[in-house]
């Protein structure tokens, strides 16, 4: 019979201890504690998902299985009863019981019908939302192996993040080795010295294994090559339509040919691909927003516990680690930059990371002469744009999102933070290109600004702010066009859409001051700085 040996259809999903899971660890789940526990001392405090539970609803594979036996007993043991009764009915007249009317008998079934209804409703609904408690532990892991229907991982982030469509049918054919060699060295020379997102072995790797002749290449190497071709092809254009974007566009079509083998979850290689593409967005925004992709990638790097650096008690190798902190690093510059940029809130806050910076041995010191490093590839601007960073998510945080209660001396704290941006520019290494220097300095002349505008903290700025915000706009005016009338094919800091907003902002405080108080900005005597 088929009620004899019943089909069981389980997901199975990820028991884990408490600890392990706001850890984010991986969990072995042996009895009574799992190894992790035990290795950090804090056996006594190992628990078992299922303890939050209540019974039939564990999130454990074994105890999910015994339930379903369970439930598949007592259905077994209720059919046979109600065949051993219904053949003791048909044989057994009882003729001394009371004749009932047809009325009252559907009544009494009608009511018994209505109650055994409304049990197996709340069953189901129970049933339902523990089905849909299984899913969220899933979701996210290794052992979530796709979904159902025709949604994906990848369709899902395209099609949040996706602006205006990608024009069909144009796919741009791989270049040569030799064309493609110096748009490589250009995205080496620009962006990758400041978001190194995975090493530039990696990145020459992927390259071989395209150009090979065997075609030995894989999903993510046709994406990272595609995906560097549009960002240094996107870097050289003149304007929306040239010849170098419409490349772009076209390595990005070829790209996206791989999204479903590259982008889903429960992988760093995942968090690397989502990162090119925020870069590409920050200066192709028609076609993509970068705001929702910089949290997907944030929310991705988040649920492998990226944002946490291993304990000492864990065993992982250092090019593990290393790769770990560019990844977070890179994430954490992009996000704070955007939520910056378009006045947003950040994806995770500084308080909930820690991780350490990376490059521990491969920067140059400030001592250390510049011929020494002239074939070496140093990680100092990388650096330096990580600090910046770390500086703007503390005062951005503190002025703009953390509250609206009026300061009622602000200043103090905003010299502290001006004075902090001062020094990490004269700070800098003197090996930096003078390309990302400048790249720096319009950082530091727009952090300027920003710190000095009015907020929610400080509603009315002083009016040696007032002065400082003034000058410091003509001064980023001045440089942004000097930049911007370079040739596009020299070394030069990417324009994107990000300094269009910059400068927007910019221009928009330099009018506000005007119109505040023309007479003492103006004047050729200068005010009176507010107290320290």
């Amino acid at each position: 019979m088929v009620l004899e040996t019943p089909l069981l259809r389980v997901s199975r999903p990820v028991a884990a201890c408490q600890r392990c899971r706001a850890a984010k660890i991986k969990c072995d789940g042996k009895l009574p504690a799992c190894t992790a526990c035990e290795k950090s001392n804090r056996a006594s405090e190992c628990s078992s998902t299922n303890d939050q539970f209540a019974r039939g609803k564990e999130r454990s594979y074994v105890a999910t299985l015994e339930s379903k036996v369970e439930k598949l007993e007592r259905k077994i043991a209720e059919a046979r009863a109600r065949r051993k009764s219904s053949t003791a009915l048909m044989q057994d007249v009882d003729s001394a019981a009371p004749r009932r009317s047809s009325v009252e008998t559907v009544k009494g079934v009608r009511s018994v019908n209505k109650r055994a209804e409304r049990r197996k409703e709340a069953s189901d609904i129970d049933e339902l939302v523990s089905d849909f408690g299984l899913l969220a532990v899933n979701a996210t892991a290794r052992d979530f192996y796709g979904f159902t229907t025709e949604m994906s991982y990848a369709r899902l982030i395209l099609s949040a993040s996706s602006k205006e469509p990608m024009p069909t049918g144009l796919v741009k054919a791989l270049p040569p080795r030799y064309a493609a060699t110096p748009l490589i060295q250009h995205y080496v020379n620009n962006i990758y010295s400041i978001l190194p997102i995975f090493e530039e072995a990696t990145l020459y790797a992927c390259v071989d294994s395209i150009y090979h002749l065997d075609n030995i290449g894989k999903p993510f190497d046709f994406w990272v090559v595609r995906m560097v071709l549009a960002i240094a092809s996107l870097c050289q254009s003149e304007q929306r339509g040239d010849t170098l974007y419409s490349d772009a566009v076209g390595h990005v079509n070829a790209a996206l040919e791989h999204a479903e083998k590259v982008l889903h979850p429960g992988f760093i290689s995942s968090i690397q691909a989502l990162v090119l593409l925020v870069i590409y967005a920050t200066m192709d925004p028609h076609h993509f927003d970068s705001w929702t992709l910089i949290g997907a990638a944030s929310r991705a790097m988040v649920d492998l516990g990226i944002h946490q650096d291993p304990s000492r008690s864990t065993p992982i190798s250092k090019t593990k680690l290393e790769i770990r902190r560019r990844v977070y690093w890179c994430v954490y510059s992009l996000d704070r930059s955007t939520s910056l940029v378009q006045t947003r809130a950040f994806s995770f806050s500084d308080d909930s990371a820690h991780v350490h910076l990376p490059f521990h041995h491969s920067p140059s010191t400030p001592r250390s002469s510049p011929q020494t490093h002239v074939f070496l590839q140093t990680f100092d601007s990388a650096l330096s744009l990580f600090r910046i960073r770390q500086i703007q998510s503390e005062w951005y945080m503190d002025l703009f999102q953390s509250g609206r209660t009026q300061w009622a001396d602000p200043y103090p704290y905003i010299w502290k933070q001006y004075n902090l941006m001062t020094e990490w520019f004269a700070d800098m290494s003197p090996t930096t290109l003078p390309a990302l220097r400048s790249f720096f300095e319009l950082e530091l002349l727009y952090s300027y600004v920003y710190i000095l505008s009015p907020s929610s903290r400080v509603p009315h700025i002083h009016e040696y702010a007032q002065r400082l915000i003034f000058e410091h706009c003509i001064a980023y005016s001045s440089h942004l066009l000097a930049i911007l009338t370079q040739p596009s094919n020299t070394t030069k800091p990417p324009v994107t859409f990000y300094d269009a907003m910059r400068c927007y902002m910019t221009g928009r405080q330099f009018v506000d001051v005007l119109s505040r108080n023309m007479d003492t900005i103006l004047d050729p005597r200068q005010p009176f700085p507010p107290a320290p």
